[in-house]
């Protein structure tokens, strides 16, 4: 029995060895080597005549960096860090291959994080057709941030931003800073194809040159956001209307607001911390919606003469950043949900969930239910730090106003 054992013992070896060693001598068939790369790092997309589309790409020079890295800068060899080319095409497919007989190396999208969408195209209501390229082909980011010009796409692509290393890289930035609405590819998708079947994207424009800056020396930077209805887009709005939208949608993060407690005197204040809640109600045939809200805050700038440190001024001080942004709830929800009678704000989704049976029943005819829809506004605020000095700048203590 014993040498049977030791046997099979040793087959059992030599087969273990055999796969553990396969795997050292496999080759890399499908290798994807960096020099033979033309890395995408923005893209643009505008409306040509009849059915076709414009692809701009905006690709890095490696030669210029390689060239930064040997002189121990950060980036400058003398040179643009990227180049922009242009193909026209039947969609963004067909355009990208006439644009890879521009390269001499492959086209790569995966390390793309921004996608421009011209105006005219978004209005034209064939976007899905080319974000289909970036949901169905393996290299582009679901993760990329989507963006809609004012103008066309391609000129946002041509700026030289005076701080950073191209436009892609501003565009990023102010976006991960929540300035505005923040939209991914899988986003855009998903708001697409969900119960209410809108969409919101972050609405661009090319800042003016300041005096005796050159015409492209300057950056893009967000105007509002546009709004689209079924793959179309069908209006905008500022950003003073995007703020409240973003309160409704639990997506503020960084904004000063700034209040009057006593006509031509400001307050500003820093909210450290913002929560917004959609609680959905059906009550005997009537859909209802209350946002709840809370937000604290830090005061950062004092322009009165009131006693901060006072609980009576500080209530008041809340009472006026209540109504402050109820206004911009309301502004938005009076633009959108009365004027165009959309549903950006996921009343739609909240329903869904709370009540399914009812949602069934409305949900082929949503656009008519949305004007019927009851909205209330629950906000509480709290002032958590009135600032390092207890008496405003240039006031003496008996000039302060304690109530």
């Amino acid at each position: 029995m014993i040498p049977l054992l030791n046997r099979h013992n040793r087959k059992i070896c030599i087969i273990f060895l055999s796969l553990f060693t396969s795997f050292l001598l496999t080759g890399c068939w499908d290798r994807k080597e960096v020099n033979d790369m033309a890395l995408v790092l923005g893209a643009a997309i505008d409306k040509e005549k009849g059915e076709n589309i414009k692809l701009t790409l905006q690709i890095l020079i490696p030669r210029v960096v390689s060239a930064g890295l040997q002189g121990g800068g950060g980036g400058g060899g003398g040179g643009p860090l990227v180049l922009t080319r242009s193909a026209v095409g039947e969609n963004m497919a067909d355009a990208a291959s006439k644009l890879q007989t521009k390269f001499p190396r492959r086209i790569f999208w995966g390390h793309c994080k921004i996608y421009i969408i011209g105006k005219k195209l978004a209005k034209s209501g064939e976007v899905h057709k080319q974000i289909d390229f970036l949901l169905r082909h393996p290299e582009p980011r679901e993760r990329a941030y989507l963006f809609v010009s004012e103008g066309e796409a391609n000129k946002i692509l041509d700026l030289e931003p005076p701080l950073e290393r191209y436009q892609g890289d501003v565009l990023r930035k102010l976006t991960e800073m929540h300035i505005g609405v923040d939209i991914t590819v899988k986003d855009f998708e998903q708001m697409l194809i969900g119960d209410a079947g809108t969409a919101l994207l972050p609405l661009i424009n090319k800042l003016p040159p300041s005096l005796g800056q050159k015409k492209d020396e300057t950056i893009a930077f967000m105007i509002g956001t546009a709004i689209f209805k079924k793959d179309k887009m069908v209006g905008q709005i500022d950003t003073k209307s995007t703020r409240g939208i973003m309160w409704l949608r639990n997506e503020i993060e960084v904004t000063a607001v700034t209040v009057s407690p006593k006509k031509g005197e400001t307050i500003t204040l820093d909210p450290i911390r913002e929560t917004s809640k959609l609680v959905p109600s059906i009550y005997k045939g009537k859909w209802k919606v209350l946002l709840q809200i809370t937000s604290e805050g830090t005061i950062v700038q004092n322009g009165t003469n009131l006693d901060l440190m006072s609980p009576i001024i500080t209530k008041e001080i809340e009472k006026e950043l209540d109504k402050d942004i109820k206004q911009r709830i309301d502004l938005s929800i009076k633009e959108v949900k009365q004027g165009m009678n959309l549903d950006v704000f996921g009343f739609a989704d909240a329903f869904h969930r709370k009540y399914p049976k009812e949602w069934e029943k409305v949900k082929d005819r949503w656009d008519e239910v949305l004007p019927k829809v009851d909205v209330k506004i629950d906000i509480k605020t709290r002032i958590r730090r009135p600032g390092l000095s207890t008496t405003p700048a240039g006031f003496k203590e008996e000039e302060v106003e304690k109530e």
